[in-house]
């Protein structure tokens, strides 16, 4: 579940001034909101620098608003380098990661190489399988961060 309404209600901002400060329409961050759809990456990354949460808080994976020494923003190319570092210490292929997370293999292939920014479906369930912070997956923090297990449930 995620924790954007938490952080929003916190900081005491209306839907339409978070919408305002992504740069998106209302009904856009609405339905992320509301967990109709997942918001991007791009824009969830923003979401956390604009209110100073981390990726892990909003994501519900840890009840830490922030890390000590984080970026405000997401690194592409650290993001590639450790999912496919995280993939091969755990000796896993891209072939069964892809079954594993149900994304196909080229999708992989792409985010481990910098084509495309992973989606936000594919990072959670990677931090999820993985037990590691969305925040250091994505290069916000340097840290390595193993979550509690419950996160899977």
């Amino acid at each position: 579940m995620l924790r954007l309404k938490k952080v929003r209600i916190y900081a005491d901002v209306s839907q339409k001034d978070v919408a305002k400060m992504l740069g998106v329409a209302y009904v856009s961050y609405n339905t992320w909101e509301r967990e109709y759809d997942i918001i991007p990456l791009r824009q969830l990354d923003r979401f956390c620098s604009i209110f100073h949460v981390s990726l892990d808080f909003v994501l519900g994976f840890s009840d830490e608003w922030s890390y000590p020494n984080s970026r405000d923003t997401i690194d592409p190319e650290l993001l590639a380098k450790r999912i496919k570092r995280i993939r091969r210490e755990n000796d896993l292929t891209q072939d069964e990661l892809s079954k594993i997370l149900n994304i196909t293999r080229s999708s992989i292939s792409k985010y481990e190489h910098g084509i495309n920014l992973a989606l936000t479906s594919y990072i959670m369930g990677f931090c999820k399988y993985f037990h590691i912070s969305a925040d250091f997956v994505t290069g916000r923090i340097d840290e390595e961060i193993i979550l509690d297990a419950k996160i899977n449930s």
